[in-house]
């Protein structure tokens, strides 16, 4: 039998490219920095826990947050649970009493 030498994971280091918006790279930088790392460290972490975990380590979801809201306020003004003002500043003395 031949046997191997195998490398330890650390000692080999490649390269990972990727495409992303520039904002959503800045708000991830914003985080990492926030977290006490820097953007290599964050995606290699990222990937290290996926190829461990053979999964995403979250839950994707298409759903936008602001469907339910608007699901909710559509569900309103069908019932009936809805107030109407004439100028601004009548919405604005009805809003000041919530």
């Amino acid at each position: 039998m031949s046997s191997t030498k195998s490398t330890p994971k650390s000692e080999v280091r490649v390269t990972v490219q990727t495409r992303i918006d520039k904002e959503t790279k800045d708000a991830a930088m914003t985080a990492f920095k926030a977290m006490g790392m820097d953007m290599s460290t964050g995606i290699s972490i990222y990937l290290s826990q996926v190829a461990h975990d053979q999964r995403l380590p979250f839950t994707p979801s298409a759903a936008d947050p602001l469907d339910a809201t608007l699901a909710d306020a559509l569900a309103d003004v069908k019932a009936g649970r809805v107030e109407h003002a004439d100028d601004f500043a009548a919405y604005k003395a009805a809003m000041d009493k919530l």
